[in-house]
C-alpha cells in the first residue's frame, strides 16, 4: 500500500463529514513531570450535572439557545446533529464481535467486505460508527430534551457492553520490547504485521464516543438501572484497556529501546496523542483520577491486564517532543510529522494536533486543569505555538513541503477550539475560510454548535 493510500483511507476515517446546506536518538531534555508551571487548580471531581466531556454546563446551555434560535451558523449545525441523531433512531446496533480473537487479520490496505467481523479494520471502523451514534444520539438529548434520542443512545451502549470484543494485544501474547505478538507477519500490508499493535490505537476514536454518550446521559439527567450503569461501565473499562495495550506498543518498546533511531518516532508519534485523547474520555465516564494522572501526568495507572505502569508519554512529554520551539522561525510550532515528512505533512501535523486539543479540553472541563492550552516544554514547544505556525498552510500564506498537498482548509474546523481559548483575530481568519457547519465524527460533534464563539 502506498503512502498516499493510506493516507486516504486514514482521511476516510479521521476527518469526519461536512453536510453543506441541510532520527538516532540523541540526549533528552528533562522534563518536570509535576504540576504545570501555569495557574491551575488540583483536579475535581466529575461534575454531578451538564455538560459532557468536551462540553461545559455552560456551553451546554449556550448550545440549547442556539438550536432553537435561527441565527447562523449555529441554527445549521443544530439541523445536521439532529438529522443525523433521527437517522440514528432507526440504525442497529452492530458491535464488533470474534468469539477467537486468535484469527483476526489487519486487513488496513483495503476495503473489508466479506461480512465477517475478522479484522482491525472492521474493529475501528464499526466501533467508530456505531459510537458516532450513541454520542450523536445523546447529544441530541442533552441539546433537546427529548427522551426518545437518550433511550436509543442507551440501547446502543448496552448492546455493545453485552457483545463487544475489544482488540486487546494481550489476547495475542504481545511481546513489547521484542515487538512481536502471535502470528506476526512481516509486511505492512500483510496479516499480522507490527502495525497491527500500533494501529490498534485507533479503537480510542470509538472509545471517546462511548465514554461522551455515557457522560452525556449521565450528567444531563437520563437515569440508568444499577445493572445497565454497571455493565457499560465495565465495557468502557475493558476497552480502555485495550486502546491502552496498543498505546504501551509504542511506549514500551522505546522503554526497552532508547537507543534505537525509531526512539524518537515512538516517543512523538500522533498515535501517541490519540491514544491519551481515548484513555482521558475514559478516566472522565469512569471518574477513574488514577487513569486521568497517567495521560496528564505520567503517575501510575494499574490495568488489569499488564497491571501498573507509569506513563513516560503523558501529554506534557508528547506536547515537548512533538512540537518544535527554538530552532529558527522557520520551524516555530513546527510539529513532528511535517518535520519528517509524513504524507501529507501539513495534514498529519493537523491531525496530531486535534488530538491534542482533545486532551487540553477535556483537561480543562473536566479537571479543573487549564494549563495543558499554554504548556510549554523545556524546549518552548506548546499547542497555541502549533495552532499559530499551521493557520498559514490553511490561509494559503505557505506551501506544505510537499508540492502535491493543497492548502488544508477542512482542518479549519479545529481553530474554533483554538479561538475559544485564544480569541485572536489571526485563528478567527482560519475558521472563516469556509462555512461552519462541520461534523466531527471522531470527538465532538456539531463543533460551531457545542463550543464554536460568536463572532
Amino acid at each position: 500500500m502506498t503512502l498516499e493510500a493510506r493516507w486516504t483511507r486514514l482521511r476516510a476515517l479521521v476527518v469526519g463529514v461536512v453536510l453543506a446546506g441541510g532520527a538516532a536518538c540523541g540526549p533528552e531534555a528533562s522534563l518536570d513531570t509535576g504540576p504545570l508551571a501555569q495557574v491551575e487548580a488540583e483536579a475535581t471531581a466529575l461534575p454531578s450535572a451538564g455538560g459532557g466531556i468536551f462540553i461545559t454546563a455552560a456551553e451546554l446551555t449556550r448550545a440549547r439557545q442556539r438550536a432553537t434560535a435561527t441565527t447562523e451558523p449555529y441554527a445549521e449545525n443544530a439541523r445536521i446533529l439532529k438529522g443525523r441523531a433521527d437517522s440514528a433512531l432507526t440504525a442497529t446496533p452492530k458491535p464488533f464481535r470474534m468469539t477467537n480473537i486468535s484469527t483476526i487479520t489487519y486487513h488496513w490496505c483495503s476495503p473489508d467486505t466479506d461480512g465477517i467481523d475478522n479484522s482491525l479494520a472492521d474493529a475501528t471502523s464499526k466501533f467508530t460508527d456505531d459510537s458516532d451514534r450513541m454520542r450523536t444520539l445523546a447529544l441530541q438529548y442533552a441539546v433537546g430534551g427529548d427522551t426518545k434520542y437518550a433511550a436509543r443512545a442507551l440501547l446502543f451502549l448496552k448492546t455493545w457492553a453485552a457483545q463487544h470484543t475489544p482488540v486487546n494485544l494481550h489476547d495475542l501474547h504481545v511481546d513489547y520490547a521484542a515487538a512481536k505478538l502471535d502470528g506476526q507477519t512481516v509486511e505492512y500490508c500483510s496479516n499480522r504485521p507490527w502495525n497491527f499493535a500500533l494501529d490498534g490505537l485507533f479503537q480510542a476514536y470509538g472509545l471517546i464516543n462511548a465514554s461522551d454518550a455515557y457522560v452525556l446521559l449521565k450528567r444531563n439527567g437520563y437515569p440508568l438501572s444499577a445493572t445497565d450503569d454497571a455493565a457499560v461501565r465495565e465495557w468502557l473499562r475493558k476497552s480502555a484497556e485495550a486502546v491502552n495495550s496498543s498505546f504501551q506498543a509504542w511506549t514500551r518498546w522505546a522503554d526497552a529501546h532508547p537507543s534505537s533511531s525509531s526512539f524518537t518516532r515512538y516517543r512523538s508519534d500522533n498515535h501517541l496523542s490519540w491514544g491519551l485523547a481515548g484513555l482521558l474520555a475514559a478516566s472522565v465516564a469512569l471518574q477513574d483520577s488514577a487513569l486521568a494522572g497517567y495521560v496528564l501526568d505520567g503517575t501510575s495507572w494499574a490495568d488489569r491486564r499488564n497491571g501498573a505502569y507509569a506513563n513516560p508519554s503523558h501529554i506534557k512529554d508528547i506536547i515537548h517532543r512533538a512540537i518544535e520551539s527554538g530552532t529558527g522561525t522557520a520551524n516555530e510550532g513546527r510539529l513532528y510529522e511535517e518535520k519528517i515528512l509524513r504524507d501529507p505533512p501539513i495534514g498529519y501535523s493537523l491531525y496530531h494536533l486535534w488530538a491534542m486539543s482533545l486532551v487540553a479540553r477535556n483537561a480543562e472541563v473536566n479537571y479543573a486543569r487549564p494549563g495543558f492550552w499554554d504548556y510549554a516544554g523545556p524546549n518552548g514547544g506548546s499547542i497555541h505555538k502549533a495552532y499559530t505556525r499551521y493557520a498559514a498552510f490553511i490561509l494559503g500564506e505557505r506551501a506544505s513541503p510537499q508540492a502535491s498537498e493543497a492548502a488544508p482548509t477542512d482542518y479549519r474546523w479545529l481553530y474554533e477550539l483554538g479561538y475559544a481559548q485564544w480569541p485572536e483575530t489571526r485563528l478567527k481568519s482560519v475558521i472563516q475560510v469556509g462555512p461552519r457547519n462541520r461534523y466531527i465524527v471522531q470527538s465532538i460533534g456539531p463543533v460551531t454548535l457545542a463550543v464554536g464563539e460568536t463572532f
